[in-house]
């Protein structure tokens, strides 16, 4: 049997010690990887399905702003002219678009509709009603329908004045 000194002993006691440190902090870099390259998978199957919701809400956004159109309108007392901008879905009316602005009043009657009687508590007045403009091309022309038939496209401007008949 060969006899080895304690110092040499002692020298190979921690090489093998250092080797098996070696093999077990390789082993734990080799585990540190797999985890990095499954949360790099993950990561990357996160940002396809949040790219993939961006572009489905910017769909949605887009069709959206084409059911989405602006009106501006105005209502003339007779004494103070004001025009809001109000924002209606496609198909809105002008009575749905005043009805955003101001509180209106109306009388139902068959076979005609909505007639306008208050507008903010001002009509109902002998002698006076609310007669309804639209704006084409560079005047202002009395609408041949009511409010309530009246379908607003986009950048309509709509007027509501309070005249004698």
């Amino acid at each position: 049997m060969v006899k080895i000194e304690k110092g040499v002993q002692a020298i190979i006691v921690i090489f093998v010690v250092l080797g098996m440190s070696l093999v077990h902090i390789g082993y734990q870099a080799s585990a540190a990887q797999e985890q990095l390259n499954e949360l790099e998978k993950t990561t990357n199957t996160i940002v396809e399905a949040l790219q993939g919701i961006q572009e489905t809400l910017q769909i949605r956004v887009s069709e959206l702003e084409n059911l989405i159109i602006g009106c501006g309108v105005t209502i003339d007392n007779g004494t103070v002219a004001t025009t809001e901008t109000v924002y209606l879905t496609k198909g809105a009316t002008a009575l749905e678009a005043l009805r955003r602005v101001a509180v209106v009043e109306t009388t139902y009657y068959t076979g005609i509709g909505e007639f306008i009687d208050k507008i903010n508590g001002i009509g109902a007045e002998t002698g006076k009603y609310w007669a309804f403009y639209y704006w084409s091309e560079n005047d202002w022309r009395y609408a041949e329908v009511g409010a309530e038939s009246y379908r607003v496209e986009d950048v309509d401007n709509i007027k509501f004045i309070y005249t004698s008949w």
